[in-house]
């Protein structure tokens, strides 16, 4: 119960991996808000999180507004009272891949979701954050932010400037007693693999007629140095410790959970 009293909002909570690190954050004793552009999939988290003893909050928003982060700090200080953790875990993909492909509104999708979400929410908490002198926020990165996949050119950069947003937010906030790190991720079948698989299929001709699933266990099995694939609960596991008294001289930091596919 190391996150005992701890209130987390958590973006994209409404999803496999944001579910999955709500629940990890749940078992260490943290109450929880689930923030995703879909209600419904945050209220299904949520009765989740309820139905193992948690409490948690469903709030609808989208972390490219600026007005609506702002909302969501204030629901959540409404609802528990304080804001311990933000967990910037919702990001986006888009609908094609390769560079050639890739479309200027897809960019800024990317960008909208992937940077600017992280940089409206982490600005709307940290008054109240300072206020109190604690906080932790953990940016949830990619792997591709290292690899620099050619498939993924907004996606990779993207989630690479999330990288540099972590270490500034991270300088500026130690002041105040506030951890900002980030995670890169690898290989998590989620239901982000399963659109993408299929886009992947497209532009590899070795690839044509597999299978999601098929596709994802190939690119596992050629990447993945420990031969395995990642899980929600591996990076969940990662961001409660992060948010843990037991890394509070850890900041402006980033950590692979990806099997050595990234070292370093």
């Amino acid at each position: 119960m190391r996150l005992h009293d701890r209130v987390a909002i958590v973006t994209g909570g409404g999803g496999g991996m944001g579910g999955g690190i709500a629940m990890c954050l749940v078992r260490e004793g943290a109450r929880i808000v689930v923030s995703d552009v879909n209600l419904e999939w945050a209220r299904a988290c949520v009765r989740e999180i309820e139905g193992a003893g948690g409490r948690a909050l469903a709030v609808q928003s989208d972390v490219t507004s600026e007005a609506d982060c702002k909302s969501l700090v204030d629901a959540s200080i409404g609802e528990f009272g304080q804001i311990d953790i933000v967990v910037n875990n919702a990001g986006h993909f888009g609908e094609r891949v390769g560079v050639a492909n890739q479309t200027a509104a897809e960019w800024d999708d990317n960008w909208g979701v992937n940077v600017k979400g992280p940089f409206y929410l982490t600005r709307a908490v940290t008054t109240h954050m300072a206020e109190r002198k604690f906080g932790k926020i953990v940016n949830i990165s990619s792997v591709a932010a290292k690899r620099d996949p050619t498939f993924a050119p907004a996606y990779a950069a993207s989630k690479n400037a999330l990288l540099t947003l972590t270490r500034v937010f991270a300088k500026e906030l130690a002041p105040h007693n506030i951890n900002v790190n980030a995670i890169c991720p690898g290989f998590v079948w989620t239901t982000f693999w399963e659109r993408l698989a299929p886009m992947l299929a497209e532009t590899d001709a070795s690839l044509e007629g597999m299978g999601a699933r098929t596709i994802f266990d190939k690119f596992v099995t050629g990447n993945i140095p420990l031969g395995r694939e990642q899980s929600p609960e591996d990076v969940g596991n990662l961001v409660a410790f992060l948010c843990s008294e037991e890394a509070r001289q850890i900041t402006g930091q980033t950590i692979n959970v990806d099997g050595g596919v990234a070292m370093g």
